[in-house]
């Protein structure tokens, strides 16, 4: 998820916007389980903002290396804790998706592509990080996000999707970059010589993850603002499927 984590923060941004001021409304058990799905949004993001600063830190530690040099140790040592923080955001997928029904079930449908049915990509994106030693000498293969998936207009299908429903039709997903994974996820490699893409895939993940840091504040002021200490922390048995 390393370099996708800025399609994460683009639609958890995307989230926060359109939750704002449709919380006040629901009813108290509603709150407390979309408290908890929103909740442990947050705490995935952590883990994927803690991953990527380990990440970055390991890159200082080698910083008299190679960059390509230095990029490969990095990503060698910090693969399975960025593996395990995708993770998270896979496991909470059913759990979000209920969460956001409660909110707005547009909400919902407009974020279902990216973690249920045959275009799940969180799943697509699980193992991001892999060793490749089947040529004369190892490299990383890495998937990265095109620059095209970030420049998807979420607030966009979220109109169409809303006009759609109300005129009485089956809508799915607008056709975009979201839609066609291997097209618009890229397959890098990255070995101990390649100081070029090194580089370039360091700036990428600079890029992506100020977006996640971006998110990760705004749903932080989301909470703040709308949950007690009480709902956050203390919650019995609220999963919203059930």
């Amino acid at each position: 998820m390393l370099g996708a984590e800025g399609l994460i923060g683009k639609t958890v941004i995307f989230i926060v916007n359109k939750t704002v001021g449709k919380l006040i409304d629901l009813p108290f058990d509603k709150r407390k389980k979309a408290c908890r799905s929103l909740t442990k949004l947050y705490y995935c993001i952590q883990a994927l903002d803690d991953a990527t600063e380990e990440f970055f830190k390991t890159l200082d530690d080698f910083g008299s290396s190679k960059s390509s040099e230095a990029m490969v140790h990095a990503l060698n040592n910090n693969m399975h804790k960025i593996e395990q923080a995708s993770n998270m955001f896979i496991n909470l997928g059913e759990e979000l998706r209920a969460g956001l029904d409660l909110i707005d079930p547009n909400l919902s449908k407009c974020c279902e592509m990216l973690y249920v049915s045959k275009f799940d990509f969180l799943s697509f994106m699980s193992n991001s990080i892999e060793w490749d030693r089947s040529g004369d000498s190892p490299c990383l293969n890495i998937k990265k996000a095109s620059e095209q998936m970030l420049s998807v207009d979420l607030d966009v299908n979220y109109k169409k999707l809303v006009s759609s429903i109300k005129n009485g039709e089956t809508n799915y997903w607008p056709s975009s970059a979201l839609d066609d994974f291997d097209s618009n996820i890229e397959s890098i490699q990255i070995n101990f010589e390649d100081e070029l893409t090194a580089d370039n895939f360091k700036n990428h993940v600079i890029k992506h993850h100020a977006l996640l840091r971006e998110a990760k504040e705004s749903l932080r002021c989301l909470l703040k603002d709308n949950f007690s200490i009480e709902e956050v922390l203390f919650q019995n048995d609220s999963h919203p499927w059930r």
